[in-house]
């Protein structure tokens, strides 16, 4: 098929970089040519569209994406970013605008900049408007507009002319396929994790919190093909991963029963959903269950699976997903006077009034733990081995917690591991040494909380091994480069078994769902 291209486009990028520097009057300390008025700090990005211009031509479609307010004292203002927008639309070298609204030289600047979960919706929308009300010239805007519907409003409301939804497209990159087809229920929504962004700020690729197939289309396939034979699979868990096998097993076409011990799905989701700021979370659990009921998967509800419960489904393959319990067995001594980050954010203990938290897993649960006691009015102290806390939480996802932790004056300590624990009469007394030697000290508290990763809950997958036809084995290389498992140790065997998520071993979400996806998208 031919396809006939009647103009290309491209845009530039200055927003917070060489041509915001140039603009801004906080970075901008040059002398003229390019220093000191308006006119001078945009000579430099004049000169670069201009020469883009030549070298493209006039069928060439060229805008810029660019910051109108810094929101910074002394940096560009909302009045100045008008002004640099109408010269801009005036200087003929660029067809449209995309403005944004923000600065980017720190973690908390980029997260208001590119707002997450718990931050208003669309925060800079009304602002790109004023700016095409004011230039009357083709306006872009992004800026966590999630929703389709969102999105919908924004054009027909005439606040821009086109709208970019890019954490959203990464979440489903079949947005606009889902809207043409009338299956916008069916898109999957980007929940504002923001961990596809905070991932490439600290090196990584960028991948989705709950599209495990984004970033990986080499190996991943975004779109699930039906399998050549049905076959009935049965998933112990329905938390993230559990849920993402049963509904892949499910596009397959297979016949598929989900059991869960609780009388609702989701696993450790519904325990970060517990913080008003993340109840979006929950949208990962929503979407998949929405799925799997379009699909046709059962599901038991508090039902407590065993050997017996699995086998008596005559299963072909088992996917185990039972997730995992806190582990608070670390200490030297006195493990039985700590409690988890779990028994604190479940609500199962109630928080003390002067209280360490020791993390020594690095992720949200430490801070969401401490968040929940501090809002008690309780003195809070988060301590850790290692030389950073959160490194797990990442920079974005981290401001939101340092700006409550922050107001609640609670205590961040690191380079210390907590080594035992005893009772002192009402109090409690940890004992502190260091990775890097020559230090004990002692301090008082009256709740200890210990933050270590999850223990698999892996009792049935073991009884169930010497049932299956590969034992339970995975073929690492077959997992790593995409390919299906053939794994075959046991002929006699029954089933196929498989364990994905914290029932190996202690992950975050997006390594369930992504287990999920690499073993159930050839089955």
């Amino acid at each position: 098929m031919k396809v006939r291209v009647d103009r290309l486009v491209g845009e530039h990028l200055p927003y917070g970089h060489l041509m915001d520097q140039f603009w801004s009057p906080l970075t901008n300390t040059l002398e003229a040519p390019y220093g000191g008025s308006l006119e001078n700090r945009m000579r430099f990005s004049f000169d670069v569209l201009r020469a883009i211009r030549e070298r493209v031509g006039e069928r060439f479609l060229v805008g810029i994406r660019y910051v109108a307010d810094e929101t910074l004292a002394g940096g560009i203002s909302a009045e100045e970013g008008v002004e640099i927008s109408k010269r801009l639309k005036n200087s003929g070298l660029v067809d449209f605008l995309n403005v944004i609204r923000g600065h980017v030289d720190t973690d908390s600047g980029l997260a208001d900049m590119i707002p997450l979960m718990g931050m208003k919706s669309a925060a800079h929308l009304e602002f790109a408007g004023e700016i095409r009300k004011t230039t009357d010239f083709p306006t872009f805007h992004a800026g966590r507009i999630q929703d389709v519907a969102t999105a919908r409003y924004a054009i027909e409301a005439g606040k821009v002319d086109m709208v970019g939804m890019t954490r959203a497209h990464m979440a489903d990159p079949h947005i606009v396929r889902k809207i043409i087809e009338r299956r916008e229920e069916e898109i999957r929504p980007c929940v504002g994790a923001t961990y596809c962004l905070d991932r490439i700020y600290q090196g990584g690729a960028a991948f989705c919190i709950h599209n495990a197939a984004t970033g990986r289309e080499e190996t991943m396939p975004h779109i699930i093909r039906m399998a050549g034979k049905k076959r009935k699979i049965v998933i112990v868990g329905a938390g993230p991963g559990g849920l993402e096998a049963a509904r892949i097993a499910g596009e397959r076409g297979h016949d598929v029963r989900v059991f869960e011990a609780m009388h609702v799905p989701g696993g450790q989701i519904r325990l970060t959903a517990q913080n008003p700021r993340r109840k979006e979370m929950i949208g990962i659990v929503d979407w998949r269950m929405s799925q799997c009921e379009r699909l046709g998967v059962n599901f038991s509800f508090n039902t407590w699976a065993d050997v017996d419960t699995v086998t008596a489904e005559n299963p072909d393959v088992v996917i185990v997903a039972t997730g995992g319990m806190p582990d608070t067995e670390v200490l030297s001594e006195g493990n039985e006077h700590v409690v988890s980050s779990w028994d604190i954010i479940s609500g199962d203990v109630k928080p003390g009034k002067n209280v360490l938290i020791f993390d020594d897993a690095g992720d949200h649960a430490a801070l969401q733990a401490a968040e929940t006691i501090a809002q008690t009015g309780a003195k809070v102290e988060i301590v850790t081995p290692d030389r950073a806390f959160a490194p797990e939480v990442m920079g974005m996802n981290l401001v939101p917690y340092m700006r409550a932790l922050q107001k609640l004056d609670a205590t961040f300590t690191v380079t210390y591991r907590l080594e035992s624990v005893r009772r002192d009469g009402t109090e409690l007394v940890a004992t502190f040494g260091s990775d890097y030697g020559g230090v004990h000290k002692e301090k008082r508290y009256d709740q200890v909380v210990v933050n270590h990763g999850i223990v698999p809950m892996d009792e049935l997958y073991f009884e169930l091994r010497p049932l299956s036809t590969n034992g339970g084995e995975v073929n690492y290389e077959q997992l790593l480069e995409g390919k299906p498992q053939t794994v075959e140790r046991n002929p006699g065997g029954r089933f196929k078994l498989f364990r994905i998520g914290d029932a190996v071993s202690s992950r975050n979400t997006h390594a369930a769902i992504y287990d999920a996806l690499r073993i159930m998208k050839d089955i």
